[in-house]
């Protein structure tokens, strides 16, 4: 069987060599833009490039807190976000009596007053803050 004979590529009469300045004449249309608005030779395209993925423990942990997930409430189901689901299982467990929950509960709830001096809240933060503190065991043998 005989070879194919090689193909040759030939350019099209007025299109430009590469690292040549095109003519002012030149088409403009698709694939071929305004000789004034292409780039200059070593100039890129994106001259700040892709900003770089955020790497941060706090912001994953942001992201995990804010999605949600579905608890069993008696006999129903609520949707919740991570961080609803921890608070409510935080107050719980300092209304059940559990010291150390009452403990990180109370400074939690000083930072937050400290921070939202004017956050209006249904309940007044002492009246909350001295129920739990009646709650907490005093070390003594009772347990509440």
């Amino acid at each position: 069987m005989a070879k194919a004979p090689a193909r040759t590529r030939t350019r099209k009469s007025g299109a430009s060599t590469c690292g040549k300045t095109p003519a002012a004449s030149s088409p403009v249309g698709p694939g071929n833009p305004p000789v004034s608005t292409r780039f200059k030779p070593g100039q890129s395209g994106n001259p700040a490039g892709r900003p770089p993925k955020e790497r941060s423990l706090l912001k994953h942990v942001e992201n995990e807190l804010d999605a949600e997930m579905r608890i069993k409430v008696g006999e129903e189901f609520l949707r919740l976000t991570k961080r609803e689901a921890l608070a409510k299982r935080m107050v719980n467990s300092a209304l059940e009596g559990d010291a150390k929950a009452i403990a990180a509960l109370l400074r939690l709830l000083g930072t937050a007053s400290d921070s939202n001096e004017n956050a209006s809240a249904t309940v007044p933060l002492e009246s909350v803050m001295n129920f739990l503190t009646r709650r907490m065991p005093t070390g003594e043998g009772d347990a509440a």
